[in-house]
């Protein structure tokens, strides 16, 4: 993933981005986006620091990809930009998402170490090595604040009862077979931040 280095040229993507997504709408009728330019404007976003375009970007993303599950990086961009927006409430439910999208990516951001879980791991965005795609940029820019925000959180007992049964789900997903069964932990799985709302 390759960021800007000057915020000139951050707008200058975020408006080619833009463009091309509309385009891509105002052609097809819908946005495939294989290439993931939505995401990529989460980072941009984040890095150029304007929290009312970034609230903008946020609904247009919602109203246009209402079912995404989205991806870690982009995940961790909108958490902290809901924090920075002071959406607390909002900010954290992102970061239990981001928790559950990669078990890997919050200890690395807060300097703990993990062992590899031994479980189903739904796609690549799901292993431990995903977290170096993060552009350093991205990390460079969370603050003490925010870091210390982000391990409150993680080390909170609703957040570990929520990745504790993450874990037994997708250690079960690991060696379940029948469709049947493997929908119903799925579908429990799906429901584990209800907790937080």
């Amino acid at each position: 993933m390759n960021i800007p280095d000057t915020e000139k040229k951050i707008k200058q993507h975020i408006s080619s981005y833009k463009s091309s997504l509309n385009k891509e709408k105002k052609t097809y009728g819908s946005i495939n986006d294989g290439a993931g330019k939505r995401y990529l404007l989460f980072c941009l976003y984040f890095l150029l620091g304007d929290l009312k375009k970034s609230s903008t970007y946020i609904e247009w993303y919602e109203n246009e990809f209402p079912d995404d599950s989205g991806e870690p990086i982009q995940l961790l961009c909108w958490a902290i930009m809901l924090y920075q927006m002071g959406k607390a409430g909002e900010a954290k439910i992102k970061l239990a998402e981001l928790m559950l999208s990669n078990l890997y990516f919050i200890p690395k951001i807060i300097g703990i170490e993990i062992p590899e879980y031994n479980i189903w791991h739904s796609s690549n965005d799901c292993e431990s090595d995903y977290f170096e795609y993060t552009p350093s940029q991205i990390l460079d820019n969370l603050s003490v604040t925010e870091i210390k925000w982000i391990s409150q959180l993680y080390n909170s007992s609703e957040f570990i009862k929520i990745r504790n049964r993450y874990v037994e789900i997708f250690t079960e997903l690991k060696d379940v077979k029948d469709v049947a069964c493997r929908r119903v932990l799925l579908e429990e799985s799906y429901k584990l931040l209800s907790i937080l709302t």
